[in-house]
């Protein structure tokens, strides 16, 4: 994988019309996970492009659970992917952070022994899931699991995005706005994946 003219070469590249404008100097410096709580990479990005929505989002990248790559804005071009956020003393993480969304449907609902159900009504089965306590919570829930072939794609270009943009942290949007997102959650190796590439497990 390589970046050419702020553009992931090999990736399919689908314009988001929801941007705003060109980083500012030192930025960006950061990078922020997701997962799309949608059904699917295609639904994600259908609403990550979408510029009739009431709420106007976009991000980077999309990460499917296959590990195609989709993206969707320039790296060099501010994404609307984090909202509402703050941490480090700093907020609006939208004006320095790049923004990849990974193709999962993140917290599942128990509504009967061995019946796993998404916030969209996709239902899985507990082997597809795990059990674990979120960070920002202190009681076990079920969470989707991403598949071995996405975390590796996340992390190779979480890596090359570090190493060409200079990027100093790797948060999740759980960490930037701890009182309204849950994502990527505790299926994620988030502190792993920050001590592989930063050398540091957790801001």
């Amino acid at each position: 994988m390589r970046i050419e003219n702020h553009r992931l070469a090999g990736a399919r590249q689908v314009p988001s019309p929801n941007h705003g404008g060109p980083f500012g100097p030192g930025a960006p410096d950061t990078l922020v996970l997701h997962f799309t709580a949608c059904d699917d990479a295609d639904h994600a990005i259908r609403v990550l492009t979408d510029p009739d929505t009431e709420r106007r989002v976009s991000a980077h990248l999309v990460i499917g659970r296959d590990g195609e790559v989709t993206q969707l804005l320039p790296f060099d071009t501010i994404a609307w992917h984090a909202g509402r956020s703050a941490w480090g003393g700093r907020e609006a993480f939208n004006q320095v952070s790049l923004g990849v969304e990974i193709d999962n449907s993140g917290r599942l609902e128990e509504r009967e022994e061995g019946v796993l159900v998404s916030r969209l009504g996709r239902v899985f089965g507990p082997e597809e899931a795990v059990l674990a306590v979120h960070r920002n919570e202190s009681e076990p829930a079920w969470w989707l699991r991403y598949p071995p072939e996405q975390l590796e794609v996340v992390e190779s270009l979480s890596s090359l995005l570090v190493a060409e943009y200079g990027l100093r942290w790797i948060l999740g949007h759980e960490e930037v706005a701890p009182d309204r997102k849950d994502d990527p959650g505790p299926a994620f190796p988030l502190d792993e994946l920050r001590a592989r590439l930063l050398g540091a497990p957790s801001p």
